[in-house]
């Protein structure tokens, strides 16, 4: 990579380092994943500021000890992520799983970027159950909810599914390992299956009942947690009790 560096990108974890000075990880289609120092952003009102899940074209400078922000066109700020504390969890639940991918696929950074745009406008629990269902489809870690992925038999209309955490995965009653612990009854699943078909923004005009929305919201909770132990922090040590 060249002394400088352009590109469309959005700023998913900031924290304070030294007196006045933040570390940004920038999520960017066309740069990856990229730590970035701004320098004197909590300081100098002439600084170059670029708060939590601003996006924007970024301008970035290569030093002798990493990159530098040098100037941001912004596009948007998602300022009001930042009033709620369910909806500042939701977000902090999609930049975990972000950077537990490790991977900055356009794809991926427009579901991350709807997601943000929907959770300004939107109910968080039904956001974080279209973000996650989507987020584990492209990732190639969810199952069609048609066919067991383990065994392949094809489910029946009215079928519970179970769990397999070394899969991370819904799968049928005979290939479940968790005695039938964390189950995904008909309705919720075929609510997954149709965020599936549909994707992120369309499924924000589904209806479903609130209390659905909330079970199915618990269950991918916990699903997750069993399938990234001890790297979502936003669920291990958040506000939500699952």
């Amino acid at each position: 990579m060249e002394r400088d560096a352009k590109g469309l990108a959005i700023v998913i974890r900031s924290i304070p380092v030294r007196d006045y000075d933040r570390l940004l990880t920038l999520f960017s289609p066309s740069l990856g994943l990229m730590n970035v120092v701004s320098y004197g952003a909590r300081k100098s009102v002439r600084s170059v500021k670029a708060p939590l899940y601003t996006e924007g074209n970024f301008s970035l400078e290569k030093g002798r000890r990493g990159w530098s922000l040098k100037d941001i066109d912004v596009i948007s700020t998602h300022e009001g992520l930042h009033y709620d504390l369910d909806i500042s969890q939701s977000a902090m639940l999609f930049s975990d799983l972000i950077l537990v991918s490790r991977t900055a696929e356009p794809e991926l950074y427009s579901l991350y970027v709807s997601a943000l745009d929907a959770l300004e406008s939107h109910p968080y629990e039904k956001v974080v159950n279209a973000f996650v269902t989507c987020f584990l489809l492209q990732e190639g870690l969810s199952g069609d909810y048609i066919s067991c992925p383990s065994c392949g038999k094809v489910f029946s209309k009215e079928e519970v599914l179970g769990f397999r955490p070394d899969m991370g995965v819904a799968v049928c009653p005979d290939c479940d390992t968790m005695s039938m612990t964390l189950i995904l009854p008909p309705n919720a699943r075929a609510y997954l299956r149709r965020i599936q078909e549909v994707g992120i923004e369309k499924a924000m005009d589904l209806t479903v009942s609130p209390e659905q929305e909330h079970r199915v919201f618990r269950y991918l909770l916990r699903t997750l947690l069993l399938s990234f132990p001890e790297k979502l922090r936003s669920i291990e040590h958040g506000i939500w009790k699952i």
